[in-house]
């Protein structure tokens, strides 16, 4: 009987490790994941976008896990940037240089 008893408290002890590794592992993983999205939010904060764009736009370089981090920022300036960025729509009397 003492002999189970000791079996069960052993495996008992393993699952508890087990969770706990398990456990690190997470919290690891979730820093890391953190780690990837501030290198590149403080940038863009320092350029003026809010914090919640900020973290949309770092969401957007998860695909890109190996980039540098100016390739990083540059990617999520590209989706920060107005769509109409590269278009004038001011109307035509009142553009530079045009005739009316």
């Amino acid at each position: 009987m003492s002999h189970k008893r000791e079996n069960a408290r052993r495996v008992t002890a393993e699952k508890r490790a087990a969770k706990a590794r398990a456990a690190a592992d997470a919290r690891a993983a979730a820093a890391a994941e953190r780690a990837k999205e501030l290198d590149v939010v403080p940038w863009l904060r320092r350029l003026g976008f809010r914090a919640d764009e900020a973290r949309r736009a770092a969401a957007r370089c998860e695909a890109i896990p190996d980039a540098s981090l100016e390739e990083r920022v540059r990617l999520a300036l590209s989706f920060l940037r107005p769509r109409t960025a590269s278009r004038d729509f001011r109307p035509a009397e009142r553009r530079v240089g045009t005739a009316a």
